[in-house]
């Protein structure tokens, strides 16, 4: 999603991905139009959470998001930021964007799309009313978005339109990830029509038959914890999709899915578990790729046993990081000492983390807990999607095995997960984290900040909070220093855990065009290349 990342990206690439989703043979021809259904499972989830980009949709929830909506700009393959909707210009003191709409484009039934509905959109990400989780700190370098988002005003000063194709956001300070920031679809437009009549709740699950978003699809049917099927927007300003209809399958668990391919039932896999990697590296079109992403251990800071940092501490040092690599992963992740993954800017190669020592994980549990029969319970809540029972086992049989404990596993459903995790009900959880935009920003602040939606075990540190706001104000090798101390802090104190940086596998056969992953996960671009040849 941002400039140069191919450079470092590539950096990261396991040994083990191959594959290609070009065709094999010149000689290959498209299928005929009728034929041209692309059918492929949403792996991972029961059904789609949300199509209201203020709600930050779940990676899963992201895949028709990301077909339905469309903005400012876009990303390429190689995460690079480029124009879509709008080109634009930058104000000597980096603080005023201009952008100016190209012409003609609408909504999928034909309403267009003005300056004034990027300032409706932006304005009502922010409102009390809507709850977004994100809103505040995607917005927050806007001017006004503090006090929209307070109540104290209905207008984003902030963003102005000029005229119908121009649209003006000014920022507090010079952001240099701005344009970064702008991929996320909280930016999108929104059909103001289509809230005003279903109202700010109930409109994102109205979206079949109506025009939510200015993507290459629209929403045909939804059929709840079944499928979406989804079909070309007739009014797409870009290139056509070739494709005559998308079949989204709801898989919750990735073995299934496998087979399911296997059984010839979808046009690609994806998701892959790592017990079935062996025999996916002999299919044609397998693919593996490093993501820019990192799986992580919370905990619930303000009940007891969490509340003491001794106790995070020693369920940290019991964990062995290269076992569960090694033997639950088949190699295919990389044990995580840091929060932020390779690839990233901020990344600490040398810094060690909390390391596996059985012995200081008993001492730090006891230091607390002489008596370990006099702690709470523990459990652990997962997404089975993400989290494989031989994984949960695995780190149930660390905990027990160096702390003398027996922590109950707990798995669920990821829209069930999620919905416990904004309750605050999940005493140690599981958080599978993508990065949004290149920067430290969006790890750490975001997610750890005292009072920020995202942390989940409303982990508190004043030193984290000190250090990631002096990060904020500063600029180049400074500011990425002083994110590597709070990187640390956080780490330390443990307000998460990381256990690995992942990679993705597919398999995406070399009769399917236009389908790749990149560091953020499946990638299909420009959806006018996307199409099935003869097989």
């Amino acid at each position: 999603m941002w400039p140069g990342a191919a450079l470092w990206v590539l950096v990261i690439l396991l040994a083990a991905c191959g594959g290609s989703s070009s065709p094999s043979s010149n000689s290959q021809q498209p299928l005929a139009a009728a034929q041209q259904v692309l059918i492929f499972p949403n792996v991972g989830t029961k059904d789609i959470s949300t199509l209201d980009p203020a709600q930050g949709p779940d990676a899963n929830s992201a895949l028709a998001v990301s077909m339905l909506y469309s903005g400012l700009v876009r990303t390429t393959a190689d995460l690079s930021v480029v124009p879509d909707q709008a080109t634009w210009q930058v104000s000597p003191d980096q603080r005023v964007y201009t952008f100016h709409l190209k012409p003609g484009i609408t909504f999928s039934d034909g309403t267009p799309i003005t300056a004034q509905t990027y300032v409706f959109t932006l304005t009502r990400q922010l409102l009390p009313e809507v709850k977004s989780p994100i809103a505040s700190f995607f917005e927050g370098f806007i001017e006004g978005a503090a006090e929209v988002a307070a109540g104290k005003s209905r207008t984003l000063s902030g963003v102005r339109a000029l005229d119908n194709q121009t649209l003006q956001i000014t920022l507090t300070r010079p952001t240099p990830f701005f344009l970064e920031v702008l991929t996320n679809p909280l930016f999108d437009p929104l059909n103001p029509a289509l809230i005003q009549k279903y109202g700010q709740v109930n409109w994102a699950s109205q979206a079949a038959g109506n025009a939510i978003g200015s993507g290459p699809f629209m929403v045909k049917s939804w059929l709840h914890a079944v499928k979406m099927v989804l079909v070309p927007n007739p009014h797409y300003y870009g290139p056509r999709p070739r494709l005559r209809e998308v079949d989204m399958l709801f898989v919750s668990d990735p073995a299934t899915a496998f087979k399911a391919y296997e059984a010839h039932q979808y046009s690609f896999i994806w998701n892959i578990p790592p017990d079935e990697l062996v025999r996916a590296r002999q299919m044609p079109g397998f693919i593996q790729r490093a993501l820019l992403q990192t799986d992580l251990l919370f905990f619930y800071t303000r009940k007891p046993p969490f509340d003491k940092t001794a106790v995070r501490q020693a369920f940290a040092y019991a964990i062995d990081k290269k076992t569960l690599a090694h033997a639950i992963f088949k190699d295919a992740v990389l044990p995580a000492n840091t929060i932020i993954p390779p690839g990233m800017p901020g990344y600490q190669a040398n810094y060690a983390g909390i390391p596996y020592d059985r012995a200081e994980a008993r001492r730090l549990l006891q230091s607390v807990y002489p008596d370990i029969r006099t702690m709470p319970p523990v459990v652990f809540t997962y997404p089975s999607s993400q989290v494989s029972q031989s994984e949960a086992a695995a780190l149930q049989q660390m905990w027990q095995s160096a702390l003398g404990l027996q922590v109950r596993l707990q798995g669920m459903d990821l829209t069930t997960y999620n919905d416990e995790l904004s309750k605050h009900l999940v005493q140690m959880g599981f958080i599978q984290w993508t990065a949004d935009f290149p920067d430290p920003y969006d790890w750490l602040t975001l997610n750890l900040t005292s009072g920020s939606p995202n942390n989940n075990g409303e982990w508190s540190n004043p030193q984290f909070d000190r250090l990631v706001a002096q990060a904020d104000q500063e600029s180049g090798e400074a500011r990425l220093r002083t994110y590597n101390e709070a990187e640390r802090v956080a780490i330390e104190d443990v307000g998460w855990l990381p256990l690995d940086h992942q990679a993705l596998a597919a398999v995406i056969p070399p009769w399917l065009h236009g389908v790749t992953l990149n560091g953020l996960g499946l990638y299909f671009g420009d959806w006018s290349a996307v199409y099935l040849l003869q097989h």
